[in-house]
């Protein structure tokens, strides 16, 4: 276990939280399925709109080169030639200064009040828009700053005055959504966040793996709060009288978010737990483990769990939930997913002072360890990423030299193809800029029975789906489809406490001869984290007698 995560364990957790499982999985697929759609179109929209903005102003905002060292660490070759790190990169330093930067050189100054927490680490996060940094500052205000064009910056615009200050430097504590529209952060508990608690608990999600916990007592521990670019709050999630959440991983492709938490009076670690920013309900899942990550095309996730010698890094498919072993040591810290979803670096040995790369569909794990110096160094504190183009690893020195791990000095962007060390600007952390990578959201539709079809859609900006209240206690999703002369309209709606959905399904394809609007009746759910379907019948009374049959919708990344 490393120390980043010191507060962390790989021990037998409880059920997600103590008194139950949270949001039905009926509900959150149909919101998910809303959500999805929506996130595609602004991810359509807005990240490429800013990205040419956002190079431009990476060119002048640096007039200055820092100086930097190149060595070659032994392995490397003699006529390897170094490629210079590039990419916005966000620094906070053990002074407690935000500094953003153009690959290694020398960075600008943002601002000179962030919190420094554990091991003189910071709390820093570029947008995946790449126009705004949100940083925790030292009074507990989670602050954005746009990032400068030609010089010249702006004001800063403070989101929140609650972040949680005991959280900073023990794991992730900011996350962006995919559109950089909104993030997520720790936030303090506090006694109105505290929910009655049921007499009677609610069922388990499954006899298998799961067990309750007695609730814990007496103390507060933090949640997680998101909120827009103007601070206004779109959810919280978590009770802080049951669970202390003590990190947070968002999906780079879909609004999800895994939740690391702990009970806040033992620190006894939960399973990991699902949630979205249109449900204030957390989900749990049977993952035991630490340090989730998921990949920037959303196709997997990767996480930490025992094995019988030590730990293991686990690749699990966002789409079906399937599990597979990358790589086992005595202790693995922080694996992190390249910009292009290939490969994985992470900390691994007694205490994770080694580096190594692992493809990400497996194989023999490659030592890039750089030359040591000297202290007993670690990268299982502090955070391993990648530079925008995936050239470069990005490590913060973190080391014991006398007593606890601290971080500093200058940073280092290592180029693992050419084991070429580059020193960047002294800082204790240092956060590159994450990007999505784009996928085609698609739509797919199966037909049995008296009328068999199947047909698929492509998602684009012009694609309508939302999910809105339209009563108490009641969801409607309306989607509307249409490629050259086919079309599929969905209008559907679910009373809360019901397992099915009800509604209307049309369906225009004069190829295949058909156009009727079809009553339907499904079952909404979400196979793995990213597949949202509807499974169930469909009834035509277009002709008499009154005709029926199966169908199954699935929205998918692919």
């Amino acid at each position: 276990m490393s120390e980043r995560g010191a507060h962390r364990s790989s021990a037998p957790r409880g059920d997600a939280a103590p008194g139950g499982d949270g949001v039905p999985g009926w509900l959150l697929a149909l919101g998910a399925l809303a959500v999805v759609l929506a996130a595609a179109v602004l991810l359509v929209v807005v990240v490429p709109a800013l990205r040419d903005q956002r190079s431009a102003a990476r060119s002048t905002q640096n007039a200055g080169t820092a100086s930097t060292t190149t060595t070659s660490a032994p392995s490397s070759s003699t006529t390897a030639v170094p490629v210079s790190p590039t990419g916005p990169v966000v620094y906070v330093d053990a002074q407690g200064r935000l500094l953003l930067g153009d690959g290694a050189s020398a960075p600008v100054e943002l601002a000179a009040d962030a919190a420094v927490g554990n091991a003189g680490l910071g709390a820093a996060l570029m947008a995946p828009t790449a126009d705004v940094v949100a940083y925790v500052r030292a009074d507990g205000a989670l602050v954005t700053l746009p990032v400068p064009i030609g010089g010249v910056g702006g004001a800063p615009t403070v989101l929140a005055a609650d972040a949680a200050l005991d959280a900073v430097g023990y794991g992730p504590m900011l996350a962006w959504d995919p559109t950089g529209s909104q993030i997520a952060y720790l936030a303090v508990g506090t006694e109105a966040m505290v929910e009655p608690r049921p007499t009677e608990p609610p069922p388990l999600s499954s006899n298998i793996g799961v067990y309750r916990v007695p609730l814990p007592e007496g103390a507060l521990g933090n949640v997680v709060k998101v909120v827009d670019r103007a601070g206004a709050e779109v959810v919280r999630l978590g009770d802080p009288s049951t669970r202390s959440m003590v990190g947070i991983s968002s999906s780079q492709s879909d609004d999800l978010l895994l939740v690391e938490s702990v009970a806040p009076d033992t620190g006894k670690p939960y399973t990991l737990a699902l949630a979205t920013a249109g449900s204030d309900e957390l989900t749990p899942t049977l993952l035991s483990a630490d340090d989730p990550a998921f990949s920037p095309d959303g196709d997997f996730i990767v996480l930490v769990g025992p094995d019988k010698s030590g730990q293991e890094l686990i690749r699990v498919e966002a789409d079906s939930l399937d599990r597979a072993t990358l790589a086992s040591d005595e202790s693995i810290c922080d694996p992190t997913v390249s910009p292009d979803s290939t490969r994985i670096v992470y900390g691994a040995g007694e205490d994770c002072e080694l580096l190594k790369l692992v493809s990400a569909r497996g194989g023999a794990p490659i030592d890039i360890t750089p030359p040591r110096r000297p202290g007993d160094t670690t990268f299982g504190v502090g955070s391993l990423g990648w530079t925008e183009d995936g050239r470069h690893v990005t490590f913060a020195d973190c080391r014991r030299t006398d007593g606890p791990v601290r971080c500093g000095g200058p940073v280092t962007f290592l180029d693992p193809d050419r084991m070429a060390v580059t020193e960047g600007p002294s800082a204790s952390t240092v956060a590159p800029l994450v990007r999505p990578l784009l996928q085609s959201l698609q739509l797919d539709l199966v037909m049995a029975g008296p009328i068999e079809y199947a047909t698929s859609y492509q998602v684009s900006s012009e694609v309508e789906g939302q999910l809105t209240d339209i009563g108490e206690g009641t969801s409607r999703i309306t989607v509307e489809l249409a490629e050259e002369d086919r079309s599929l309209s969905l209008d559907l709606q679910v009373q809360e406490g019901a397992k099915f959905a009800t509604g209307t399904m049309t369906v225009v394809d004069p190829e295949a001869g058909i156009d009727r609007t079809f009553l339907v009746l499904a079952t909404p759910s979400v196979i793995g984290v990213r597949v949202v379907s509807l499974t169930g019948l469909w009834i035509s009374t277009d002709d008499l007698p009154v005709v029926s049959g199966e169908f199954r919708l699935a929205v998918r990344r692919r």
